[in-house]
């Protein structure tokens, strides 16, 4: 249950990051202010690492728990748990990287 939210809603926070942050450009220009684009991509960014984190939890319990000798069926939840940290530090990471321009440019 831990790594779904890294598997499916880290990248949806991606997604909804890059989208939301293009919307808020104008107003943010206007406003001449970058607080909302900071905003919205450190929340996206914080809530990633953190299903991230869960996934990468429930991956060293898997591996601890799992028997060498026991059938595909126990493996499965490590290797989902596995591909879940690998989905979400690469979406923790295109964050980031998304976010640099807004940090290094102004908003205008």
């Amino acid at each position: 249950m831990l790594t779904w939210p890294a598997l499916l809603f880290a990248p949806s926070l991606l997604l909804g990051s890059l989208s939301l942050n293009y919307a808020l450009v104008e107003p943010s220009c206007h406003l001449q202010t970058t607080i909302a684009l900071n905003g919205v991509s450190a929340g996206s960014l914080a809530l990633s690492v953190i299903a991230t984190l869960l996934a990468f939890g429930r991956w060293r319990t898997a591996r601890r728990e799992a028997d060498p000798s026991a059938p595909a069926l126990r493996s499965r939840e490590g290797f989902i748990a596995a591909v879940a940290t690998g989905v979400g530090t690469l979406s923790s990471l295109a964050i980031l990287v998304i976010s640099l321009p807004q940090w290094l440019l102004p908003a205008c």
